[in-house]
């Protein structure tokens, strides 16, 4: 089976397919990026942190025994803070994470029309029956 040269509608669809790819590639890297984010927050008195992962869910709180002194209604109002704080820093880094990422892809030119695909199915189609 001898090999065509390719023609610049083939040469178009394969540089289309290829950027495409690299921007499938540059957001799968973005999503194991933003599944590995860990959002933190501490109290001003530095008595209670927490931590959650990248889509905002509570992985650990951590209480200073000396907290304890403290109202319950204080302390409550308190470890809220903490929560959100650590859910708005996971959210401000996946953000970045996104920025990031986004502001590096190329982005994608218009496709080939219908025709230049069916025209690569149907060059393929023959290559592979003449085989």
């Amino acid at each position: 089976m001898s090999m065509a040269p390719r023609s610049a509608d083939q040469e178009e669809l394969l540089a289309y397919l290829k950027r495409a790819q690299a921007a499938v590639r540059s957001l799968q890297e973005a999503q194991e990026r933003m599944g590995a984010v860990i959002g933190e927050g501490v109290s001003a008195d530095e008595l209670v942190r927490a931590t959650c992962d990248g889509r905002g869910v509570l992985s650990q709180v951590w209480l200073d025994p000396r907290v304890m002194r403290q109202d319950l209604q204080a302390l409550g109002t308190t470890v809220t803070a903490v929560l959100q704080s650590a859910q708005q820093d996971a959210e401000r880094q996946r953000m970045a994470i996104s920025r990031q990422t986004l502001d590096g892809m190329d982005p994608l030119p218009e496709p080939p029309d219908a025709r230049v695909v069916r025209d690569h199915i149907d060059r393929v189609a023959r290559d592979i029956l003449e085989a």
